[in-house]
């Protein structure tokens, strides 16, 4: 411990991040939407505050798309049929989900033994839905509801072991549905479960008072004792005349809501437990009985218990919300709905079934985006699914309020949107496409420019405007361009500020020869989210020379993405020997970020050497101040004889090794 002049430490206590837990929560590899290794990881489950992700991709020549491995935030049971409630994205998925495209773990559900039938469904509803009706809930067919008190569920499971029972004080205002399940193998048809009332507690949750006596009393029980309770009954004619058989599901149907404890009195609650808070009820040490008739054959099965499954909720139709409901929460999002017992096992003779392992969807397309790749078409912009970056870039803006429409006025366009048509096809041609999950919260214009130049792009600021433009010159037709170049603006000795212009040369460890390691998933509809590594070097380098390693996995689906940009890292080191930075008077020809300008200047020293110096370079900055003067840095693009850019001759002719 570091000590001062006083004895006392002089570190502080670090100060707190603002939304600390919830970034920290996204970034973590449990919560992770992007296919991990473990395949048998148990189910992501969802908590408040987690970030709804953007599934953004689009399949094609067989390259690209997306495995999402989505948060569970709903689970559920109907007639005892696992239901299972799914975040995918934000905004409206195009693809449709496939069962056969859909794994539980190392399963493909379709394929689950003894499963029966398992059915995979999209709810999405707009915003300009939701807010035209905020009652209305996107999820339909009875499985889920928007509202939180209202569900499907198993509730508990009844076995000689016992049970236990939560009951809340306000359950004589909801409305219910009940089923039972005989559980068992074999024939249970006269096999009937007991439990002895004297087995029985009632204790207040929060205070731990016992209400036993409380319960029996209001029940006019003298004792208890007395009292049985029995399970997996048949009856006929207001007779018990055996036990149920295995599979055998009793109770209301799971769309009827018509059980209200409403009926018995708004003092139900008090009257029972004489109390007005949760208790819960222990009933333990039951028996079976498996020839409760005895004037008929005794089972030859083994009857486990029942599973007791139950609907709740505080409508009389939970499909159909009172308008003082307002579910606009879930506008704008894609859920996915499995139906189908995707549990680990099955149902045991002491437990009923819970977890499952996490889910693995592929798809072929992702959201629906506006199409600045596309261009306008008739005055707007096709949507549909895109791999474009400039598709991604502006749909972000366009969740942050950012991007306007196509006829407003530059001055209120923050980004510039005349070239990405432009961008999108020197993407095709380098066969650099985004297929991946945008999962975390994240700063827009911070994201856009961290990922630009995976894409060999970069996003710049000039003339007041966001934009998007190519690392390399370009050609007509959006290629790299390896013909002469001809420089965006001459600088002189003349419009240098005297004094201004600074060299820094790189550090030999920055230019020696090294490998480049790449990661990237491949990804097909097959396998779960595959990753690979490919390896780029000159054919000069040695096998054990340093590899640096780059991970393009949130959005690189093919080699060919994952190679052009090692060629550029590598050709940039190569022949790219320092920057620079000077003064100018302030510069109003429109010159901006990535446009390649040459230096002339004359260079003299006290040997006698008088001569001119030309070298071309590519801006990475232009700050103007308010004083009349234009600060540019630049990096060394250095060209041959014939003005053609090394860099960009290297990346298309020069020779690589692939491993």
């Amino acid at each position: 411990m570091a000590a001062g002049a006083s004895g006392q430490s002089k570190l502080s206590q670090p100060k707190g991040q603002v939304g600390t837990i919830a970034s920290r929560s996204d970034a973590s590899v449990e919560k992770s939407k992007k296919p991990q290794q473990n395949l048998e990881r148990a189910q992501n489950v969802a908590t408040a505050g987690d970030t709804v992700p953007i599934v953004f991709c689009n399949r094609a020549n067989n390259a690209g798309g997306v495995w999402v491995q989505p948060p569970l935030i709903k689970q559920g049971s109907y007639n005892y049929n696992g239901t299972f409630l799914y975040a995918i994205s934000q905004g409206e998925m195009v693809d449709d989900p496939e069962i056969y495209r859909t794994w539980v773990g190392d399963r493909i559900i379709a394929h689950i033994p003894g499963q029966g039938t398992v059915t995979a469904t999209h709810f999405y509803l707009s915003a300009a839905d939701m807010a035209a009706s905020p009652n209305s809930c996107p999820m339909t067919g009875g499985r889920f509801f928007c509202d939180a008190e209202s569900a499907l569920y198993l509730w508990y499971y009844v076995t000689t072991n016992g049970y236990a029972e939560y009951y809340e004080p306000n359950e004589n205002e909801a409305y219910w549905n009940f089923r039972n399940l005989t559980v068992g193998e074999g024939d249970t048809s006269n096999s009937v479960l007991e439990f002895n009332g004297a087995n029985l507690t009632v204790t207040e949750v929060e205070t731990g008072i016992d209400r036993t006596t409380e319960y029996w009393n209001n029940l006019s029980v003298t004792d208890p004792s007395t009292v049985t309770s029995r399970f997996n009954v048949r009856v006929s004619g207001g007779s018990i005349v055996g036990g149920r058989t295995v599979g055998t599901i009793t109770g209301t149907d799971p769309d009827y809501w018509g059980i209200s404890f409403a009926d018995f009195g708004a003092d139900f609650y008090p009257d029972l437990f004489g109390t007005t808070e949760p208790v819960v009820t222990v009933l333990t040490d039951g028996t079976i009985d498996d020839q409760y008739i005895s004037g008929n054959p005794a089972s030859t099965g083994t009857l486990y218990g029942i599973l007791k499954e139950r609907g709740a909720a505080y409508v009389s139709d939970p499909e159909n919300f009172p308008s003082s409901y307002d579910f606009t929460v879930f506008a704008d999002i894609t859920f996915l709905q499995i139906e189908g017992n995707l549990y680990d096992s099955g149902i045991s003779a002491n437990a009923y079934p819970t977890t499952t392992r996490q889910l693995s969807i592929f798809y072929e397309q992702g959201v629906s985006v506006d199409l600045y790749s596309g261009g306008l078409v008739s005055g707007a912009y096709a949507t549909g699914a895109s791999n474009q970056f400039v598709d991604l870039a502006m749909h972000l803006f366009t969740l942050i309020g950012r991007a306007e429409g196509a006829a407003t006025a530059d001055i209120s366009m923050p980004i510039d949107v005349s070239n990405l048509q432009d961008i999108a096809a020197f993407c095709s041609n380098n066969g650099t496409f985004f297929n991946g999950v945008v999962e975390q919260s994240m700063n827009v214009i911070d994201y856009i420019s961290k990922t630009a130049p995976y894409f060999l792009l970069s996003f710049i600021s000039a003339n007041g405007q966001y934009s998007l433009q190519p690392l390399l010159p370009v050609t007509s037709g959006n290629a790299i361009d390896t013909t002469a170049l001809t420089p965006a603006a001459t600088f002189t000795e003349a419009n240098i500020l005297p004094g201004s212009f600074r060299k820094s040369y790189k550090d030999a460890d920055d230019r020696r020869e090294i490998n480049i390691s790449l990661v990237w998933r491949e990804v097909t509809p097959f396998e779960v989210g595959i990753q690979r590594t490919t390896t780029v070097r000159f054919g000069t380098t040695a096998n054990d020379a340093p590899t640096e390693q780059f991970d393009l996995t949130d959005f690189c689906a093919t080699q060919a993405h994952a190679e052009v940009f090692g060629k550029y890292q590598l050709a940039v080191r190569r022949h790219s020997t320092h920057t620079i930075s000077f003064t100018t008077p302030l510069i109003t020809s429109g010159l901006i970020p990535t446009n390649v300008i040459r230096i002339t200047r004359q260079r003299k020293n006290s040997a006698g050497d008088d001569r001119t110096e030309t070298t071309w370079y590519q801006i990475t900055s232009i700050r103007h101040s308010s004083d009349g003067i234009s600060t540019v840095e630049a990096m060394h693009f250095p060209v041959d004889g014939s003005s053609i850019a090394e860099i960009s001759d290297e990346i298309v002719n020069g020779t690589f090794e692939v491993i």
